[in-house]
């Protein structure tokens, strides 16, 4: 295997890590932005794959061109010292609420695997982030990195499975849960859009692995395609489970442990680590931005960040996806437009100058 080719997979996972979650692995997000709009939820997930290798491909090859080492460098040369404070601020309010929605989602985990009382569990994720989060274990993100191809391949195979070995007939999807818009292509739109928020952070850090252009758009378009096979047969697996599969916070593992018992605690696992991991890596993000604005240790930031995410969480994991992800999908769309847009531009649309 070549080094180019590694690290393009090196690439590909962790673009692809940062959008398969909690939201996504549980098929949580897959159901409310996709399955609810029946075909229209196959032609969603389509346009998403694209735009997500679109977008992909135009953020690495800026960072690759433009040598762009962080965050920083790439957002103030698009919007300006102020509009780039206001989108950072906004990003770092997104970290914290993506925080929280992966405490709730691993809490759920632990209480449907443990039998604990929900409460217990996301205490018990809140407490075991925070220490991570003060030991700045930041291998934990390339563990998130090589947790997702194995998570995408479980969920492909088991899904795969369930689709040819399932006997049940395929439901009527109308009226059995609310729409986040009105059509599937604005809910697929907003989908890409906040999902691109958090993988626009991580990609303008992928510098040491981005060797040449070819690597870049490789990488773009690779971690777009296993993201749209992935997130295709969940969308199949949960249509054919429908409308029973709403009634779960975590439909997929569910329904993965219905056909084997074995199979769904593995799942179990892969899932859990891949929500623990996120939930390290957005609050470690947000404690260092936190910090370093306050000039405050960012262990006291993470104390403060578990003891105010723990109740936060509770509101429960369905339903911080519904209220969190629509509302920042408008600030993804705009940076999504301005990013493509000086893309198409050239060098003459972007200067760091």
């Amino acid at each position: 295997m070549s080094d180019e080719f590694k690290n393009v997979l090196k690439v590909a996972s962790i673009y692809a890590a940062t959008i398969i979650g909690a939201g996504f692995a549980s098929g949580q997000e897959i159901m409310q932005f996709f399955t609810v709009y029946k075909a229209g939820g196959f032609y969603g997930v389509l346009l998403a794959g694209v735009l997500f290798s679109v977008i992909g491909c135009a953020v690495l090859e800026k960072v690759y061109s433009q040598r762009i080492r962080n965050y920083e460098e790439f957002i103030i040369p698009l919007f300006g010292w102020r509009l780039g404070w206001i989108v950072k601020t906004a990003v770092t309010l997104f970290v914290l609420c993506m925080f929280c929605i992966m405490i709730a989602g691993s809490g759920n985990v632990i209480s449907e695997n443990l039998g604990l009382p929900i409460g217990y569990s996301v205490l018990i994720m809140g407490l075991i982030s925070m220490l991570l989060i003060m030991t700045s274990i930041k291998g934990i993100v390339t563990l998130s990195a090589v947790i997702t191809p194995v998570l995408v391949i479980g969920i492909i195979l088991s899904g795969l499975c369930i689709i040819i070995y399932n006997e049940r007939q395929v439901s009527g999807l109308h009226g059995f849960m609310s729409r986040i818009t009105n059509n599937w292509l604005m809910s697929s739109l907003l989908y890409v859009s906040y999902n691109s928020i958090l993988a626009i952070v991580m990609m303008c850090s992928m510098l040491p692995y981005i060797k040449s252009r070819r690597t870049a758009i490789a990488g773009g378009i690779l971690g777009g395609a296993s993201l749209t096979a992935a997130a295709l047969v969940i969308n199949a697996v949960i249509t054919l489970f429908y409308p029973s599969a709403v009634e779960k916070e975590l439909p997929v593992m569910d329904i993965i442990k219905g056909f084997s018992s074995s199979a769904g605690s593995l799942y179990s696992v892969l899932l859990w680590l891949a929500m623990l991991t996120s939930a390290v890596a957005s609050g470690y993000s947000f404690s260092e931005r936190v910090g370093n604005f306050f000039k405050v240790d960012k262990r006291i930031v993470a104390v403060l960040l578990c003891a105010g995410a723990v109740p936060l969480s509770m509101l429960g994991f369905s339903r911080l996806i519904a209220l969190i992800y629509p509302s920042f999908g408008y600030l993804g769309l705009f940076m999504i437009i301005v990013i493509l847009a000086t893309s198409l531009a050239g060098p003459a649309g972007y200067s760091r100058k």
